[in-house]
C-alpha cells in the first residue's frame, strides 16, 4: 500500500507543474506519532500561547487547532480530541467573523 500511495503522489506533483521533487529512501511506516505540548493553552499570555478558543494571545487572528495545547498525551489515541477541539474553534472562528472581531 506505500508503494501505491507514494506512485499516486509523485504522480500528483508532475500534474501540479513541479520541477524538481525529492524521495525519501524506501520505508515502511509501521506507527506514526502525535506531537503534542508545544503551545499551552491558558488564560494568561504570560504563561500560555492559546486562549480557550485556541487563538493565540499575541496575533487575534491567527487560530493553532492541532494537538499543540495538549500539553499531555493520556493514554489513549488523541486524535479525536484533537478533531473536536478543531471543530469547537472553527465555530468560534466563524462567530469572530461574523461579528468583525477578525
Amino acid at each position: 500500500m506505500f508503494r501505491a500511495l507514494a506512485s499516486q503522489r509523485a504522480a500528483a506533483r508532475g500534474e501540479a507543474g513541479a520541477l524538481q521533487t525529492w524521495k525519501p529512501d524506501n520505508f515502511e511506516q509501521r506507527a506514526g506519532v502525535h506531537l503534542l505540548g508545544t503551545c499551552r493553552m491558558g488564560n494568561d499570555p504570560d504563561t500560555s500561547v492559546v486562549d480557550k478558543f485556541h487563538r493565540t494571545h499575541d496575533v487575534p487572528n491567527l487560530f493553532l487547532c492541532d494537538g499543540s495545547s495538549l500539553v499531555t498525551g493520556g493514554r489513549g489515541q488523541p486524535t479525536c480530541t484533537i478533531q473536536a477541539l478543531a471543530y469547537r474553534a472553527a465555530d468560534h472562528i466563524g462567530q469572530f467573523a461574523r461579528r468583525g472581531e477578525i
